[in-house]
């Protein structure tokens, strides 16, 4: 079995991009209510955990649909609403 080595700088990196996420989502839920509160969570554990090809595949576009929707097409919002009610429902 071999490790990857990991610098100082890429956990750091990684530290920030994390920290930048967690406040991206405070935005996000600050003014809403709990069923948006819900929708985030679930767009964002989808992201973050993965568990069907569609998810992995589209993971940067779940983070941005529950961050920030208004910036995602139409186009995959449809998809992704087809792909939960069949997938995750």
């Amino acid at each position: 079995m071999s490790f990857e080595r990991i610098t100082l700088n890429e956990i750091l990196e990684d530290g920030e991009i994390l920290q930048g996420l967690r406040e991206a989502v405070q935005r996000r839920l600050a003014f809403s209510d709990e069923t948006e509160h819900e929708k985030v969570h679930a767009l964002t554990n989808r992201a973050m955990h993965p568990e069907c090809s569609f998810d992995r595949k589209h993971r940067l576009m779940l983070c941005a649909l529950a961050l920030a929707p208004e910036e995602v097409g139409w186009g995959f919002k449809l998809r992704e609403r087809i792909h939960r009610v069949l997938y995750h429902d």
